[in-house]
């Protein structure tokens, strides 16, 4: 069955529920999502597409030597996994850590953590895959006071 928006959904066995199966094609993920200078972030599982009550989930990508702005997602916790290139985060309220992450690698972003996701590559973008704790995404950007640290 297809939906109005786009959305393939298929019915569950539970239909007493109402609940139903969501597949999201690769050209149906939305721009329409918060972002960071230097990322794009595109939506694939939220509240508004799926019904999901929750979870987001979705893709980040990255360009050769680029960056995010400082940032972090309110109350939600944050789960990443590299799905390809190489690339960086840092964190903490003057982005004092840091760490590389290659294809493979899961990253826990816990609530209100100040980070930054670097791609560090002159010629390799790099794709993120992204769940979040909640079922709309949520980002805040930050501002670099004179002292150092990532505020409001």
């Amino acid at each position: 069955m297809l939906m109005s928006n786009g959305l393939r959904q298929a019915a569950s066995g539970d239909t007493g529920q109402g609940k139903e199966v969501r597949v999201v094609k690769p050209l149906q993920l939305d721009h329409q999502t918060p972002q960071t200078n230097g990322m794009r972030r595109l939506a694939a599982i939220s509240h508004i597409r799926t019904g999901s009550e929750k979870l987001w989930a979705g893709v980040m990508l990255a360009e050769p030597n680029t960056a995010s702005s400082v940032h972090h997602h309110g109350d939600l916790e944050t789960v990443v996994y590299v799905l390809s290139g190489r690339s960086r985060v840092r964190w903490g309220n003057r982005l004092e850590h840091e760490v590389d992450l290659e294809a493979g690698d899961f990253v826990f972003i816990p609530p209100h953590v100040p980070h930054q996701e670097i791609n560090p590559s002159s010629d390799q973008p790099t794709q993120w895959i992204v769940v979040r704790s909640g079922p709309e995404a949520i980002v805040v950007n930050l501002t670099k006071t004179l002292e150092g640290q990532y505020v409001l």
